[in-house]
């Protein structure tokens, strides 16, 4: 991977994708103006985006949208609430994959499934990043034991 700071096109081109992936106004908040880029060697393709904290999404290939970080997820957590998150009733004694049905008892209605999500404890506090496998009404549902959200990523204070 090669790095370099990001010209002021390819930060305009980067909060457009944020904006369209996470809704208006996910790419200030996400893509600062001074980021650095991770740049793939073999493609010349823009595929990482770091700010002053670390990474904070990688632009995935197969589509070109954001699978987010931890640290992009807290920088979303500006917006308002209930946007991209999952409230989880969770007590974590080992590190799991996925998230079933049965612990999330609020999340944000407007998501649909593949799309990233936020996961938040009782406490608002971050647990983890990830990705949405049914939609929400599927997930209110009594029926519904199925995995809902696949955990890419669990926030450092929650790993065992």
């Amino acid at each position: 991977m090669r790095y370099r700071r990001a010209k002021n096109e390819e930060i305009i081109m980067l909060q457009a994708i944020a904006d369209y992936q996470f809704g208006w106004p996910a790419g200030d908040l996400l893509i600062p103006g001074n980021a650095i880029l991770g740049i793939s060697p073999s493609t010349m393709r823009i595929r990482e985006v770091y700010g002053d904290e670390g990474l904070l999404a990688v632009l995935r290939a197969h589509d070109y949208m954001f699978s987010l970080s931890i640290n992009g997820a807290r920088r979303l957590l500006k917006l308002d609430e209930p946007r991209l998150r999952a409230w989880v009733a969770l007590t974590l004694t080992q590190r799991i994959k996925g998230i079933d049905c049965s612990y999330i008892y609020k999340i944000d209605e407007t998501l649909l499934p593949g799309e990233e999500v936020i996961v938040l404890d009782d406490n608002n506090k971050l647990l983890g990043v990830g990705r949405l496998k049914l939609s929400p009404l599927e997930i209110k549902e009594n029926s519904c034991k199925s995995e809902a959200i696949r955990i890419r990523h669990w926030a450092q204070r929650y790993k065992p």
